[in-house]
């Protein structure tokens, strides 16, 4: 009887288990909190280049914007002059901003549980690896869905999914671009043009259509 009652306590542990995944895929995307978040940096290579601005907007699948927030990073070193024509930021604007590992907590709790989103996210993955390196601080498990996938999924006859061509395109709201809270915007509101046809569309489709998550501490799978 003990070994009966064994299995019926595992039969019933996986199976709520099981039940608990097909709830979480099955969850609408509508009712999702998501955070588009996007980072300027130094340059474009993650092992020599360090970052300047992180930039993040918390908002529901349904496109209602909850919370923004940014933030200015010392790199410790100078911005060069390339990057400063992109983007804007002197120097000067950073050199009494906090340092990364200063700044991470803050962006980490701003998150919490919610669904990343970046517009070519293998960028901002490789530099916030690189600076977690540096940093001496492991990398959480958060899943970020790449919204350049996502969009040519969702919007397949535009030309270009670039943040800046797709926003012209569909009419999206916005001058300012290379700044890392404003391209989060834009993310929120392309994202919010193309949820208007799917207002059914389920987290499990969501995550096909992105092309899956990269989870951030590396793992394969949810």
């Amino acid at each position: 009887m003990i070994g009966k009652a064994k299995i019926l306590l595992l039969a019933v542990f996986v199976a709520g288990s099981l039940f608990a995944g097909d709830e979480e895929n099955d969850r609408l995307v509508t009712n999702t909190v998501f955070v588009a978040f996007d980072m300027e940096t130094t340059g474009f290579n993650s092992e020599n280049d360090r970052l300047v601005e992180i930039g993040a907007v918390k908002f529901r699948g349904d496109g209602s914007v909850l919370s923004s927030a940014s933030w200015l990073v010392n790199p410790q070193r100078d911005i060069p002059f390339y990057a400063t024509e992109v983007h804007g930021i002197l120097t000067e604007m950073v050199t009494t901003a906090p340092v990364f590992s200063e700044v991470w907590p803050q962006f980490e709790a701003f998150c919490g549980d919610a669904v990343l989103l970046a517009h070519n996210a293998a960028f901002d993955v490789g530099f916030l690896l690189a600076e977690l390196e540096r940093a001496g601080m492991n990398a959480p498990s958060m899943p970020i869905a790449d919204t350049l996938a996502l969009f040519r999924k969702w919007f397949p006859h535009e030309k270009s999914c670039s943040l800046g061509k797709l926003t012209t395109s569909l009419g999206v709201p916005g001058e300012t671009y290379h700044r890392a809270e404003a391209d989060s915007f834009h993310i929120v509101n392309v994202f919010r043009i193309g949820i208007q046809k799917r207002d059914e569309l389920t987290m499990l489709r969501f995550e096909q259509d992105a092309g899956g998550y990269q989870w951030l501490d590396g793992r394969a799978l949810p």
